[in-house]
């Protein structure tokens, strides 16, 4: 068949549709429709599961249509949540648990893809009638604390280290011990805390989330290592909260055999909340199986019973092998080989009980391969066991058998051959069936007792009957090592219609083929109103009554057998022929291949010399163009006009190689199909080109990696450049001929090319710029339409070079396989050419090989390249010549620039003169040394730690702005030194001192003050001091008081910030005392004096003294009582 049938709606869902799974699936008649139109079982708790493991949500959706065909029910993804990692790109070795390890709940990985991809994928798988599982890890995160999402950097949403009671730093676990089994640290990874609400309802919101961007169901990983809801004394609301969340089935892998636990308990919570059931891993079973497997040793007896310790049948998950068992590295399953898992699954997915899981294994791996044979990547489909007649045969005849009884029995009583009969008992043969499961020789099942209704059945893979008659056999075989699925499936085959044909034509017509598979009423339309029934492979004419510049599409359809209508389409562009027309390939070297090739042809189904091309093979170097397409190619090619010209409407096809054999796996892009029998190999067709398009270098194909080219520019807001000062940058070629500048650009997702205005004076590679010879060059950052530049001045004198070093592609002839076969030719005259092959070159770095040749003259070196078993590489017969230090060979051209530059890295940073002292205003020259002098990032920067106290330019130059302490760093090259510089404030002198009063006299022995006045008021610098010229006349303290001390005259003056005032003048006069020699009353003349009370009189006195001088009486009463005066 060639796809499986996808039913389509054009009826938009709206923003508020379904919110549940249940309701866009089995409560959905478009989706229900696809479903029985494919075949597929109804219930989720029975259906095949898929377990795409490992493959990418875009991987997923590119086979759905073969996965439908396939009859699996539901798809299980990995881990859909946010990871660390992976660390080691794609390989699956000590890789692929890094999904199994979450660091948050953000949707999307680097291996399922982005929520947008999930998205589009479970979209997809609802058209087919397919449910999607996401593998949910809700008991751990990541053991790298720094790498979980800073949303739940909290250290209550973690069981502690201690918590469990677990040694070896809790991880430790007894699991006979439910305590330790539900809060210890398994595999070191940080437990979550689930009594904790938060995590639970954080924990919800993602699967909620997840719910809505499509996905079904939920497979819970290490579900037994978290408690039951009333397990233990305090009640956990982890699982009651985190299950309402949409999903229709939900198992958790509770793995059997512990003591203690209760497993129907997890079963019976998952399908308390969910629509369509839930279960637990039924590893038990799975062990049995395949020890049967290894021993050949089906017996019907042994493998009837799921042992799923309590647990009912339909609440199992089954499995020959899971993703652990295979996996991890006790190896428990890996070592059976593909075979042995097909008769497993013809077991495990015939019976009645559980939802069978089928583990896709990584491509080549497993049995006697290596558990990961590395040759396909995460991200990518596995093997193609999980679509092997047998495995589908199967499938379907477990979704035809859905509901009915199972009995199981060994052929003749042998157990090498087991036969699972599904039955009804209604009379009714189309309803039965039997799976023979033969590990052994051919047997003959006639004789034999069966649970079958009367009728003959077809063998679903190898065509064979058996007849059954009164419930017995009377014939059939089960082929030897074969599985044989006997039933006569009533599902109509699927149908299928396509049209195809170029998608571009510049001719007035072309033709476009129609084909069509298991439909009637095939009928084709197109938009130019023509129109009828067609048979497969026929073709029609379009075109004629169209304009150039304008697209026709036709449509095809076609009714199946069940009655549905399958629909296709194709549009096709009618192009102007006087056009010019211009087909462009873009593509991103692979880090493997050291040059890349385009190889171009006309598909016409020509041979030979007639075999349109644009060169043999490889075809043409492409043109290598830093950020070509906005960054999503490295590497150009353009179709010949005259070759579109010649293809006319033939679609013209692009292989993309390294120049190497297109035979040999990773030489080319698209590789061809692996086979290990040259007679089936079969060259892989190249991708149609009739536009731009883009390849991403992958050598694995995917949905992504031949896309049209999407080349709008990225708008840029800015670009600067670091790791110059002020745009000037030099180079000694004695010393330091090497330096790394670093762009900085707004977007900082918008790509960085990097050039010089002169190659011969200075090379820029990624920002690391090379002195070549003396000069001035401009190296420039160009990022859209904004660039940057630095001025590069180059000088001294290089080294004297006495060798002459040549480098090579290591993957033309191999890293350990390229000889140099070479002549040194001495002042013209021809050398002597070394003994074939030559010297062996050696590594030299990621993907280059070099061997250096004593050249002391500094002679040309005239040379070819071999494999040292007959494939040479001379340059088209005229050999490569050069001379110099170093001789490059990329692309058939010689280059001079190693391409194996040698980063020095900064060992210390030291700054002169150490710790500093400044006034506001000053400022300062520091200088740093780099060592060593020759580390390719010297260039230093400088930073102050607070630049409102001092700051720092970019030459060193240190300012004091204000007054306190402030560190200045000079960094280069990831090292940095610093010193402190301490900030005074600045000194404001005093202009002038004036004292008030200007001058003062005073009696001996009398005191005055005076007054200094500082000028400016702001003066850093205003303390006083007086000083008095004569102290023996007049003293002066502190604050300006003066005492007068004996008669004289003394200057005074004030001194502050070193300026002194005008001096004032004191005088000082001595006081005379002239004795009293008597007090004579005059009035009243005989002293005595009579008053009435309140009456009052005037009292007279005179005073006889030496001088004649006034004369002051002072009066008092002996009782003032009686009188006063």
């Amino acid at each position: 068949m060639l796809g499986g049938m996808a039913v389509v709606t054009n009826t938009a869902q709206a923003a508020n549709g379904p919110t549940t799974s249940y309701d866009r699936t089995l409560g959905n008649p478009t989706f229900e429709a696809a479903r029985q139109a494919n075949g597929l079982a109804k219930e989720m708790s029975y259906g095949a599961i898929l377990h795409a493991w490992m493959w990418s949500a875009n991987t997923i959706k590119a086979h759905m249509a073969e996965i439908a065909d396939a009859g699996y029910t539901t798809i299980q993804t990995v881990p859909i949540s946010e990871i660390k990692g992976p660390m080691h790109g794609g390989q699956f070795t000590e890789n692929w648990y890094y999904v199994y390890q979450p660091s948050g709940t953000k949707i999307g990985n680097k291996v399922i893809g982005t929520e947008a991809e999930i998205r589009a994928m479970t979209a997809e798988a609802h058209k087919y009638g397919i449910r999607v599982i996401a593998d949910g890890v809700i008991n751990h995160f990541t053991a790298d604390w720094n790498a979980i999402d800073p949303e739940w950097q909290r250290s209550e949403y973690f069981h502690t280290r201690t918590e469990g009671n677990c040694g070896d730093n809790g991880t430790a676990i007894n699991y006979s011990q439910r305590w330790q089994v539900t809060h210890c640290h398994l595999l070191s990874l940080w437990d979550l805390n689930t009594e904790n609400q938060t995590v639970a309802n954080k924990m919800k919101d993602y699967l909620v989330r997840a719910v809505d961007a499509g996905i079904d169901g939920f497979r819970y990983d290490a579900a037994k290592h978290i408690e039951l809801p009333n397990e233990f004394s305090t009640y956990s609301p982890y699982y009651d909260t985190i299950l309402p969340n949409g999903a229709q089935y939900q198992y958790g892998e509770v793995l059997q055999g512990d003591n203690g636990l209760n497993a129907p308990a997890y079963p019976a919570l998952f399908s308390k909340y969910s629509t369509n059931g839930g279960g637990n891993t039924a590893s038990k079973f799975g062990n049995a199986l395949r020890g049967a497997l290894q021993g050949y040793n089906l017996n019907a007896g042994n493998l009837s019973n799921l042992q799923g310790d309590g647990v009912r049948d339909n609440q199992l998950v089954t499995w020959v092998e899971s993703h652990d068992t295979y996996a991890n590295t006790n190896e428990y399953s890996s070592q059976l080989n593909a075979w042995q898992m097909r008769m497993g699954w013809g077991v495990v997915a015939s019976k009645s009980g559980g939802a069978p899981l089928f583990f896709n294994r990584p491509a080549g791996s497993g049995g006697s391969n290596p558990r990961f044979a590395e040759r396909s990547s995460l991200g990518d489909a596995g093997d193609d066991e999980w679509k092997h007649p047998e495995v589908v045969a199967v499938n379907h005849f477990r979704n035809a058998m859905e509901g009915n009884a199972e009995f199981m029995r060994n052929c003749q009583g042998g157990n090498q051959c087991l036969m699972i009969e599904r039955y009804k008992t209604d009379g009714n043969s189309n309803n039965d069936g039997v799976t023979v499961v033969n590990m052994g020789g051919e047997k003959n099942l006639a004789g034999m007792a069966t649970t079958l209704d009367d009728g003959t059945y077809t063998d679903q893979v190898y065509g064979g009957t058996l007849t059954v008659q009164n419930k017995k056999i009377t014939s059939g075989n089960a082929p030897a090592g074969k599985i044989a699925v006997y039933f006569n499936g009533s599902a109509s085959k699927r149908g299928v219609v396509s049209v195809s044909g170029a998608k571009s034509f510049k001719t007035d017509t072309t033709t476009v083929t129609l084909n069509s598979r298991n439909v009637t009423n095939t009928r084709y339309t197109t938009s130019e109103g023509a129109s009828g029934s067609y048979t497969d492979g026929q073709t029609i004419t379009i075109g004629r009554n169209t304009s150039y510049g304008s697209s026709i599409t036709v449509t095809v359809t076609g009714t199946c057998e069940d009655g549905s209508q399958v629909t296709d389409s194709l549009t096709v562009l009618k192009k102007d022929p006087n056009a010019v027309v211009s087909y462009t390939a873009y593509a991103k070297k692979p880090s493997t291949w050291s040059s890349i090739y385009a190889y171009a042809y006309v598909d016409n189904n020509a041979t030979g010399s007639n075999v349109i091309e644009n060169a043999a093979w490889p075809g043409e170097l492409m043109t290598a163009e830093s950020d070509a397409c906005n960054g999503t190619a490295d590497q150009v090619y353009e179709i010949p006009e005259e070759m579109i010209e010649e293809a006319g409407d033939s679609p013209i096809r692009i292989i993309f190689n390294n120049g190497g054999p297109g035979q040999i796996a990773g030489n080319k892009f698209p590789g061809d199909a692996v086979s290990t029998d040259p007679e089936d190999h079969v060259d892989a067709a190249g991708l149609q080109i009739d536009g731009s398009y883009v390849w991403d270098g992958n050598l694995t194909v995917s949905s992504t990696s031949w896309t049209e080219a999407a080349c709008a520019p990225i708008v840029v807001n800015s670009i600067s450049i670091n790791g110059a000062n002020n745009g000037q940058l030099s180079l000694d070629l004695a010393d330091a001929p090497t330096a790394k500048l670093t762009a900085v650009v707004d977007p900082a997702n918008a790509k960085v090319s990097w050039s010089s205005s002169n190659a011969k004076v200075v090379s820029v590679n990624n920002g690391v710029v090379t002195g070549v010879a003396k000069g001035t060059a401009t190296v420039t950052a160009k990022a859209g339409d904004k660039s940057a530049s630095v001025t590069v001045t180059v000088t001294g004198e290089p080294p004297v070079v006495a060798s002459t070093t040549i480098y090579y592609p290591a993957s033309k002839f191999g890293a350990n396989s390229t000889y140099l076969h070479y002549r040194v030719n001495k002042n013209g005259a021809a050398g002597t050419w070394t003994t074939v092959p030559g010297v062996k070159m050696e590594a030299a770095c990621d993907g280059w090989v070099k061997y250096t040749v004593d050249n002391p003259n500094q002679d040309e070196v005239e040379f070819v390249i071999n494999n040292g078993a007959g494939a040479w590489d001379n340059n088209g017969k005229k050999n490569y010549t050069g001379t110099g230090a170093n001789l490059v060979i990329e692309n058939g051209k010689v280059g001079t620039i190693a391409p194996c530059v040698v980063e020095v890295p900064v060992s210390s940073v030291s700054i002169a003169g150490g710790d500093f002292s400044l006034t506001e205003g000053a400022s300062k020259q520091l200088s740093a040394t780099v060592a060593p002098s020759n580390a390719t990032d010297k260039v230093v920067s400088w930073k102050s730690s607070d630049a409102a106290v001092a700051t720092v330019d970019a030459s060193g130059k240190v300012t004091a702005k204000k007054a306190g302490t402030a560190t200045i760093t000079a960094s280069a090259g990831g090292k940095s030194s610093s010193v402190t510089v301490t900030v005074a404030s600045a000194s404001v002198p005093v202009s002038s001192v004036t004292i008030s009063p200007s001058s003062l006299s005073l009696k001996k022995g009398e005191s005055g003050q005076l007054t200094a006045t500082v000028a400016p008021s702001n003066a850093s610098d205003k303390t006083v001091t007086w000083r008095s010229s004569n102290p023996a006349v007049v003293s002066v303290d502190a604050d300006g008081k003066v005492t007068a001390l004996k008669a004289g005259v003394a200057a005074v003056t004030a001194t502050a910030g070193g300026m002194a005032s005008s001096a004032i003048a004191v005088s000082v006069t001595e006081t005379t005392v002239v004795p009293v020699t008597g007090v004579q009353v005059s009035d009243p003349a005989d002293g005595k004096l009579e008053l009435t009370v309140g009456a009052s009189h005037q009292v007279k006195a005179s005073v006889t003294r030496r001088t004649q001088r006034t004369k002051r009486v002072s009066y008092s009463s002996t009782n003032a009582s009686i009188a006063s005066v």
